[in-house]
């Protein structure tokens, strides 16, 4: 791919700032770390609030840049989805400065493991943070130091996909202390068995929750049975466990809870639930609030 000359950044800024000049959309840019640090250097980018980089092919270089540029100390959000950031790039994101004022930061779909994690479980410059994507390295190891900092105390939404998390990871995350506030937790695409699930469903830290995403997990039966039991998830409005091998019993148990009213959303998509019990989710007296249920997808329903 060719370099982008300095007219090339030049019409590139120019046609991704926002109106009133505070966004910064830079998605699907084909971005390289020169890229950037062009980018960040220019005048025309100084007081940008939001700054969306996902899908491209931003490196360590290029974050240290963005965190160097007197133009970027503005920065309240800053989404680096599917680059290549790595732990280099993160411990030096946790001890800037530049980033004081961010709320919200998307770092899923790069190459951050356990070491990240912890510099940004032990950063005092990221203490604002109330949405948090992290990811994909992660493994227990990485949740551990984040459900267990002691900084991290105003994250509402939390979402840890495709991080090879287990049982332990989730205990963790049910165990904080730190983690009281979150409404939203997304444990997609990872490996959360049925005693992990439970934990969960007993979690204390997790009262205020209102959307649990656990997709691809093997949550089992057993573990249908905790979320549909359990008076900590009372609040729940989203409930997704597409391909959770719940089953007809776990299904059953969702029909006949009597602690999930709140919920409005609920996918259980491919989980071998029977016809019968289908009708039950569907006709439950209990689940009143309940007005979007999948279980298939939605071109095997058409």
């Amino acid at each position: 791919m060719a370099a982008k000359t300095e007219k090339d950044i030049d019409n590139l800024i120019d046609q991704s700032l926002s109106a009133d000049k505070s966004e910064l959309d830079l998605r699907e840019k084909e971005l390289e770390d020169e890229d950037l640090i062009a980018v960040v250097q220019s005048e025309k980018v100084k007081g940008v609030t939001a700054a969306f980089l996902e899908f491209n092919d931003i490196g360590d270089d290029g974050l240290k840049a963005l965190l160097d540029s007197e133009h970027m100390k503005n920065l309240t959000a800053l989404n680096l989805f599917k680059n290549k950031i790595t732990d280099v790039g993160v411990k030096a994101m946790a001890v800037s400065k530049t980033l004081i004022n961010l709320s919200e930061l998307i770092l899923s779909d790069n190459e951050v493991g356990p070491e990240g994690a912890r510099a940004i479980a032990e950063s005092k410059t990221l203490a604002n943070l109330i949405s948090l994507w992290l990811g994909e390295k992660l493994g227990d190891e990485g949740v551990v130091a984040i459900a267990t900092s002691t900084t991290l105390t105003k994250v509402t939404q939390l979402s840890l996909y495709r991080n090879n998390i287990g049982n332990e990871g989730a205990i963790a995350i049910a165990n904080s202390k730190n983690l009281s506030q979150l409404t939203e937790l997304n444990l997609n695409w990872n490996y959360v068995e049925e005693e992990g699930v439970e934990a969960l469903a007993q979690s204390e830290t997790l009262k205020n929750l209102k959307q649990l995403t656990l997709t691809y997990n093997p949550v089992g039966p057993r573990g249908g049975i905790a979320i549909a039991n359990s008076p900590v998830l009372k609040n729940l409005t989203l409930l997704d466990l597409y391909e959770a091998e719940i089953g007809s019993e776990g299904g059953r148990a969702i029909a006949e809870s009597k602690t999930l009213k709140n919920l409005e959303t609920l996918v259980l998509i491919r989980n071998d639930i029977s016809p019968e019990v289908e009708d039950l989710i569907r006709n439950s007296k209990n689940l009143k609030k309940l007005t979007n249920v999948l279980f298939r997808p939605v071109k095997e329903e058409t």
